[in-house]
């Protein structure tokens, strides 16, 4: 306990530090004990509820940051009043506070890009403001994108805002099972007794409820009573809530009143940062960017597909004994990139020579690495069919265009993508050689 003790006295010396001295009084003051600690959660006294709230509120990010620097163990600050740590027994099934929440599932681990920037800082302000800011959060999006980490995100920071707060996570085919069995067995007390109650209901994958029509009637009115009670509902969904199909309009229309957002299928950058993050908090091992580009490059339609890519790499390298390398990976991954490829004629040997008929240069002029400008559109059209019609990764259509970097070919393809939506001179060319492809 000594050693949490003195991490928690080092994270003091650093805020002070940071904050004004008064700041840094009248909040920190009297908060220089810790409790206890369990499963990487160091419980830390405060003297009320409203410095409770007030660090909770202003300061817990900052808190997680320095305490990162300190230790690269995996420990969070959780800060409490002591009749808190008295009362807190070990929770019933029916009141769930934090023990079926994923507690990796935070904000922190979240990789943010530009194809889920709103839906986190959406989440963000309700887990700040439950119950009151969007009511119900409606989250849409493709499988494996990240609904439920965010979900789940809100559920633990609500949870460790207050260790009172009964948060319950559910999947809808859990719920339809539950009140179904409350129905054959006769014992809707103890259904009611798990989903009365709670401050925060995140509801995984609603669009399943289509299943269950008599459990839509209760659900319709749980969710009256929680709204009601400024008690927060986060639902997730693989549509929007106008497109559910299967459940009752009363229902659809309650999901729509409060905010909506979608999550997006992630760019290249976003998927090498979720890659990157996965591999710090899983292995020791190093792989270099050109591996990582060409998993986040082969792998484009969902986080868990990626992560299982790289997953797969880091198998194999522990099988062999041996460091990732783009040759080992591209091995490696083989079966699983033609797996996902469309049943195409791969036979792009072809579409390298009609273009190059087409502008009257050679092949080995248009694989060559020339800047003369009689050669430079017709390779950049390349690339762009190589991408587009062959669906080839960036790191491969390099390999093929005279060992160029995954960069320069992503460039050229975004070029001619760009050029061809104000010149139809260039669209009609590209057209042109796909008919003769």
């Amino acid at each position: 306990m000594n050693d949490y003790q003195s991490l928690w006295n080092d994270t003091l010396d650093k805020l002070s530090g940071i904050l004004s001295e008064t700041t840094f009084s009248e909040t920190f003051g009297e908060v220089k004990y810790v409790m206890k600690e369990e499963n990487g959660v160091i419980y830390v006294l405060t003297p009320s509820t409203y410095i409770k709230s007030k660090i909770n509120s202003l300061y817990i990010r900052q808190i997680a940051e320095i305490l990162a620097e300190l230790t690269t163990k995996k420990l969070k600050f959780k800060f409490v009043c002591e009749d808190e740590i008295k009362k807190e027994k070990p929770a019933p099934f029916s009141t769930i506070s934090k023990n079926n929440l994923n507690q990796n599932y935070t904000f922190e681990s979240f990789v943010i890009g530009d194809s889920n920037r709103l839906g986190y800082l959406t989440a963000t302000k309700v887990a700040d403001n439950p119950g009151t800011f969007a009511n119900p959060l409606y989250i849409f999006g493709g499988v494996g994108l990240g609904k439920t980490h965010l979900m789940q995100a809100i559920g633990n920071y609500i949870s460790e805002s207050d260790l009172n707060n009964k948060v319950l996570y559910v999947q809808a085919n859990e719920y339809i099972e539950d009140y179904g069995r409350s129905v054959r067995d006769r014992t809707m007390k103890a259904f009611e007794e798990k989903y009365n109650n709670l401050d925060v209901l995140l509801v995984d994958d609603i669009q399943m409820l289509e299943k269950g029509k008599s459990s839509q009637d209760e659900f319709f009115k749980l969710f009256n009573n929680m709204t009601s009670n400024n008690k927060q509902i986060v639902i997730t969904s693989d549509c929007p809530a106008s497109k559910l199909n299967g459940i009752m309009e009363r229902l659809t229309s309650r999901f729509q009143m409060g905010i909506t957002v979608d999550i997006k299928k992630p760019d290249l950058t976003q998927r090498i940062n979720i890659l990157k993050r996965k591999l710090a908090e899983s292995s020791q091992i190093v792989i270099e960017d050109d591996v990582l580009n060409y998993i986040a490059e082969s792998f484009t339609d969902n986080v868990r597909e990626l992560e299982g890519a790289l997953t797969r790499v880091l198998w194999v390298s522990e099988v062999y004994n041996t460091k990732p390398t783009l040759p080992m990976a591209m091995e490696a991954l083989d079966i699983l990139i033609q797996s996902k490829k469309p049943s195409i004629n791969q036979n792009y040997e072809n579409a390298l020579s009609v273009i190059a008929n087409m502008y009257n240069i050679s092949i080995a002029d248009l694989l060559g690495n020339s800047r003369n400008s009689k050669y430079v559109l017709p390779r950049h059209i390349a690339m762009y069919i190589l991408k587009t019609h062959y669906k080839l990764t960036y790191s491969r259509i390099g390999v093929i265009l005279n060992g160029r970097d995954h960069t320069t070919i992503m460039n050229g393809c975004n070029k001619i993508e760009n050029d061809i939506k104000n010149n139809d001179q260039l669209k009609m060319a590209i057209d042109s050689i796909l008919k003769k492809v």
